[in-house]
């Protein structure tokens, strides 16, 4: 998008609204363009001292409360954030553009004449997208060099190999110009670059990933969905961008569809048209898989891949099927990618099985964690635990309930009564579990905390399942 069509170069001011969810970094790039920027802090959560360097340092105006707007002025602010928002609202009555960060890092990007050269791929979606994007970039990396920003940390990917580059950076759409300002401090460019997005896309890649659009989820104080805010980009992306949707997710095709967009779609095992042959509703690749292998089917007909048994692989079988789809198209080879999924093992705290402290560790504990999820990690430790004399020690909650929209103490509370029967101890994670009343609950405050306690807990028979929602 060209910035001059939307108002930036000729706004009297740019009103930059939250700076929780990296709206301090938009703020500051844009005031290092030279744009008039004032920045709201919504949620009054900034540190004083952090404004004050705005101001100081960077030329930003800093507000607490809500500020009045003049009518040439340009308005920038979350997705999920409440449109009755005094801002937001007076914006609406006097007709002002109001951008999302997602568009304001999109249109910021191509000032930045970045990257020289490279496939810029984003990816966002309800699941699967750190499984997803590092798949790819694992597959991608047989033959090209692959920066990855997801929120396990900033990577760089040769050959099959990652090396750390950077932790600690959210997949909010500000830290994407975070990112890119470490890869310019460490010199580093790739062949490839992949970016995992949280709640929409940027709009300026050259391939747009939606891995799933449910489980859905209202945001913005229930006045829209998840789902709108992912798709939304289908509406404003660059017109050279291609896009890859879940065969599943009928309104993000019929939205392509109205906008002229370039579509592949993949579908998964769980997919109720994996008949390849019903071509009325054939995903351009289908995936079947079970804990033993993948198949996957396209026009070009059926290859498929040996699995390892180290963790639940069907947890993974939207993943297998983004990786995979957007990979070809990329024009990397089937035995490239058989390699990849051969030689796979699960992401950390992704239904990954390991050892902790000699007891069997099933790790499902991340930032996208729901009650689902827990409850198909509930249910594949079963299968793990067999007839052997032992039982399974449940670690349940949330570390922050911040983390995208937390985990629910009424879902907590469902399941535990509902299944709490199957475990040999539940402890839970977080202050807001608390009142989850059972006197046969555990109560702690973090993951580690929890692992501890299980630990102890625990013969060397039993399985400890970890399920918290938590950043890793």
């Amino acid at each position: 998008m060209d910035l001059s069509k939307i108002g930036f170069q000729d706004a009297s001011g740019i009103i930059v609204l939250d700076l929780t969810h990296a709206g301090i970094i938009i703020a500051t790039k844009l005031a290092e363009m030279s744009y008039p920027v004032t920045a709201v802090d919504v949620y009054k959560t900034v540190d004083e001292k952090v404004l004050q360097e705005l101001e100081e340092k960077h030329g930003i105006k800093v507000s607490k409360e809500p500020i009045s707007i003049n009518d040439n002025d340009l308005v920038i602010s979350p997705a999920h954030l409440d449109p009755e928002y005094p801002v937001l609202s007076e914006a609406r009555k006097k007709g002002i553009t109001i951008l999302t960060h997602h568009q304001a890092v999109g249109n910021i990007l191509p000032i930045k004449g970045w990257p020289e050269r490279g496939t810029v791929i984003e990816i966002t979606g309800s699941k699967a997208k750190t499984s997803s994007a590092s798949l790819l970039a694992e597959m991608l990396s047989q033959k090209m060099k692959v920066v990855l920003h997801t929120s396990r940390g900033l990577e760089l990917w040769k050959k099959g190999q990652c090396r750390i580059l950077n932790l600690g950076l959210s997949i909010a759409p500000g830290s994407i110009l975070l990112a890119i300002d470490k890869l310019e401090e460490l010199e580093v460019s790739a062949d490839c670059y992949i970016f995992e997005v949280s709640i929409g896309l940027t709009g300026f890649a050259d391939i747009g990933i939606i891995t799933t659009l449910e489980p859905d989820y209202p945001i913005a104080a229930s006045t829209s969905n998840s789902s709108d805010a992912k798709m939304n980009v289908l509406s404003y992306a660059n017109s050279e961008e291609i896009f890859f949707l879940n065969i599943k997710d009928r309104k993000a095709q019929e939205m392509a569809n109205k906008y002229g967009r370039t579509v592949f779609t993949f579908g998964d095992s769980e997919y109720s048209g994996a008949d390849y042959k019903n071509t009325d509703i054939a995903a351009d690749i289908v995936t079947e898989s079970d804990n033993s292998s993948v198949i996957f089917r396209n026009e070009n007909g059926i290859f498929s891949a040996k699995l390892s048994e180290k963790y639940n692989s069907k947890s993974y079988a939207t993943a297998f099927a983004v990786s995979t789809s957007v990979a070809l198209n990329l024009g990397m080879s089937e035995q490239d990618i058989i390699k990849v999924i051969c030689s796979f093992e699960g992401l950390q705290g992704r239904m990954q099985e390991k050892e902790l402290s000699g007891r069997v560790l099933i790790d499902n504990s991340n930032s996208g964690m729901d009650i689902k999820s827990a409850e198909r990690s509930l249910d594949y430790a079963l299968t793990r635990l067999g007839n052997r004399d032992s039982g399974i020690i449940m670690v349940l909650g949330e570390e922050a309930a911040q983390v995208c929209e937390g985990l629910p103490p009424e879902q907590v509370s469902e399941f535990a009564i509902r299944r709490s029967d199957e475990l040999s101890k539940m402890i839970l994670v977080g202050a807001r579990m608390q009142n989850i009343g059972n006197d046969s609950f555990t109560y702690v405050s973090g993951l580690e905390e929890g692992l501890d306690m299980a630990v102890a807990m625990a013969s060397d028979k039993d399985i400890i399942l970890s399920c918290v929602k938590c950043f890793r």
